[in-house]
């Protein structure tokens, strides 16, 4: 067990093909088959959905990034739409929007093409992760009324910073959206697996496992 979770891990950290896995770790069709495997149970998620009740209530904080995905993933079944790519001004990538707590931690996220709006994909991750009393921390692409009365509706601070095209200039606490970047930081650490950085994955599900692998290994190293 443990050997075929680090093979994975080796793959998901150096964005090596699955034939180019070293022998030490056995057969590259045993541990891939145990990957789709895995994936399919739902394992990963479960994992990640454990870990992250120890999260930290107090905020939240939400940004998405974009992976370019590789030639060798650009051509999926079900056309790239289904399977979470789009074009966007330089190649064809994923979107990944996520949700992190007040340390940075990963809780969850959406996976998108990259023509989709952030904005579309908040109110989700509100919904799942948003506690009373916590404040959401988001730049101010997220700034609109809509996601401002969302966050109050469910008992949460907006901490958004206004765009500079508003007559009227909703307040926010500039001490604690100096906190933002615990976000950053987070999407800085998963772009340190290269099977990340690079989507090489033609399904959704299997680009989803491996990120929400890399969000369990940042967790188990806290």
């Amino acid at each position: 067990m443990r050997l075929r979770i680090e093979a994975i891990l080796w793959i998901c950290r150096t964005g090596a093909p699955w034939r180019d896995l070293p022998a030490d770790f056995g057969p590259w069709k045993t541990n891939y088959g145990r990957f789709r495997a895995w994936t399919t149970s739902g394992l990963w998620d479960a994992i990640l959905s454990g870990l992250s009740a120890h999260k930290e209530d107090d905020s939240i904080m939400i940004d998405s990034t974009a992976m370019r995905v590789h030639a060798h993933g650009s051509n999926p079944v079900g056309g790239q739409i289904a399977q979470a790519m789009a074009r966007s001004r330089s190649s064809i990538s994923t979107k990944i929007h996520m949700a992190c707590d007040a340390l940075g931690y990963p809780l969850g996220f959406i996976l998108t093409g990259a023509n989709v709006s952030d904005f579309d994909q908040a109110k989700p991750l509100l919904q799942r992760y948003l506690k009373p009393g916590a404040n959401a921390i988001m730049d101010k692409g997220y700034d609109s009324d809509s996601i401002r009365d969302f966050i109050r509706q469910r008992g949460g601070v907006a901490v958004i910073p206004p765009k500079a095209n508003r007559s009227i200039k909703p307040a926010f606490d500039e001490h604690i959206y100096v906190e933002r970047h615990h976000i950053e930081n987070l999407f800085a650490r998963l772009k340190s697996f290269h099977r990340i950085a690079t989507r090489y994955e033609k399904l959704h599900r299997t680009f989803a496992a491996m990120v929400s692998l890399a969000c369990i290994f940042i967790w188990l190293r806290a």
